[in-house]
């Protein structure tokens, strides 16, 4: 690893950028600005912005960097929250890597081919026009990236049942820490270079490898599934640019189930919200089951809605989706009325009262803008880790009682049939030592998952927040084997530092909080319309 730029990213040199890139180099510090923060509460200025326009702008970027030991951070819309898209080096933005197309005959499976600035939406609107969807998209669709998905392994409500989009994924494009350009192909012969690294982490790990019992997981690198399926594809989806830089995909889409249901539940206990999650993913036919906590039901009083309000939502709500054919839905609601029983039920297969319904699930954010003007500002440090199911009632009153003594109140949401939570403190920024609370809850935070055998991001990845915590979820073996890998695929440590494998000294909250405006609650526009 080059020790000098990483040391000090203020004194980066940088030379005229390649002419190969066909795009733009930023330095203008009034315009840097741009690219300093995302959805996220992390602010770090970069030294620059690179522009490609295209593929081969990008390998002739990574090229630049290699040749002259400058290091990038890859980034896409900006919606990532963990720090993984912000760094005081120079940001790759790859936001102007467009282009979708439908490949695959009649009859056959519906492929898109997509760069990767393409917006999550875009796919969408692609799969319908032929009777699919992608499922797995994430809330944040309409602002999200492909390449920004792929890099954390994005998942939305629907992925209980689909999976995240690593399922979906069947070719990738992209550039290694040199500039070479590589199409990884699913299924594909394995060349000498990756069968020859597969072989050197099995020989180094133990079998079987010890790994998070979960349902979800974007943190570290997926040795799991690269040594069980043998394909690159698998390792590359969720690396967070680290590994190399995406520029495009070929994604398979779902077809678009006949039916659909949804069945709002009331949860009287959290023991009924440990029995709905585990019947939700045990169902064949329920795609999505959402948990709304009783803090985001109390602040978006959400018991004065008209429908809600007969419910016992004491423990809070949850919402169930479930998709198929009529039989399939008919056998799976008959299961979740019984399980809400004690709390009340809504059910209903109108797509506009459905539409309705979902859109307390996205209370999230008025209610956290309602929260920001009472003097607290919502800082998502903790954000979304994952659970055994069955654990959940263990987790949720220990996080609870880490709230309490830390004096910090909290929004919890998400999707808790795969044990997969949204943890948003409320952070009173008036408190002088507001910091050192967030560290505390922080670090109490990750002992607890560790402690449940969970894994500390289920959809945004690591970042540069979760990044120096990962040795308490994976073993030692499997860290010095993400270290390895790191130091085989990016010798020279330009790619994205710091996210996966730690720099020596990093703060996971370096950066946290130091957005213009913070204090006062805005990020700017762009941040704030995003939302989750």
């Amino acid at each position: 690893m080059r020790p000098g730029p990483l040391a000090r990213p203020e004194r980066l040199t940088l030379p005229p950028p390649p002419r190969e890139l066909r795009g733009r180099l930023v330095r203008d510090a009034r315009r840097l600005t741009r690219w300093a923060g995302a959805s996220g509460p992390f602010w770090r200025v970069p030294a620059a912005v690179l522009r490609p326009r295209d593929a081969a702008g990008t390998a002739a970027a990574l090229a630049w960097s290699s040749r002259h030991g400058i290091p990038l951070v890859p980034r896409g819309g900006g919606t990532g929250m963990p720090g993984g898209n912000v760094g005081p080096w120079v940001i790759l933005d790859l936001s102007d890597l467009g282009g979708v197309a439908v490949e695959g005959e009649a009859g056959e499976p519906v492929l898109v081919r997509a760069g990767a600035g393409v917006r999550g939406t875009q796919l969408e609107e692609a799969a319908r026009e032929h009777g699919h969807e992608f499922p797995a998209l994430p809330s944040s669709a309409p602002w999200c990236t492909l390449g920004g998905m792929l890099a954390c392994n994005a998942a939305g409500a629907r992925s209980l049942r689909h999976g995240a989009v690593r399922s979906a994924v069947r070719e990738v494009d992209w550039v290694r820490s040199d500039g070479r350009v590589e199409r990884l192909v699913r299924g594909a012969p394995l060349s000498a270079e990756w069968a020859d690294l597969r072989e050197t982490l099995r020989a180094h790990l133990p079998d079987p490898l010890p790994w998070p019992a979960v349902r979800k997981n974007s943190s570290g690198y997926a040795l799991d599934a690269f040594l069980a399926s043998g394909d690159p594809v698998d390792l590359a989806v969720g690396s967070e640019g680290t590994l190399g830089v995406v520029t495009g995909a070929l994604m398979e889409a779902s077809s678009t189930p006949s039916e659909r249901a949804l069945a709002v539940l009331g949860l009287p206990t959290l023991a009924d919200l440990v029995e709905v999650a585990a019947l939700a993913g045990g169902t064949p036919g329920v795609e999505a089951c959402e948990y709304l906590g009783r803090r985001l039901v109390e602040l978006g009083q959400l018991e004065k809605n008209a429908e809600l309000r007969a419910l016992d939502a004491t423990a809070g709500l949850m919402l169930v989706e479930v998709a198929g054919g009529h039989g399939m839905v008919t056998d799976a609601l008959a299961r979740v009325r019984e399980a809400g029983a004690a709390g009340g039920v809504i059910v209903t297969r109108d797509p506009e009262r459905m539409a309705a319904l979902w859109s307390v699930r996205h209370a999230a954010n008025p209610t956290l803008a309602r929260a920001r003007a009472r003097g607290l500002r919502s800082t998502q440090f903790i954000e979304d880790p994952v659970v055994p199911v069955p654990t959940l009632s263990d987790f949720l009153p220990a996080l609870h009682e880490i709230l309490r003594r830390h004096d910090t109140d909290a929004v919890l949401f998400g999707h808790a049939g795969d044990g997969n939570l949204h943890v948003n403190p409320l952070v009173d920024l008036g408190f002088p030592r507001w910091r050192d609370r967030v560290r505390g809850i922080l670090e109490e935070t990750v002992a607890l998952v560790a402690a449940l055998g969970g894994t500390l991001a289920g959809e945004h990845g690591d970042g540069r927040l979760r990044t120096p915590y990962l040795n308490r979820i994976f073993a030692p073996a499997v860290v010095d084997a993400f270290r390895a890998l790191k130091e085989t695929l990016d010798p020279g440590g330009l790619l994205n530092p710091g996210v996966k494998v730690p720099l020596p000294g990093s703060d996971p909250l370096a950066g946290l909080g130091s957005a213009p405006g913070f204090a006062r609650g805005s990020q700017g526009p762009e941040a704030e319309a995003r939302g989750r």
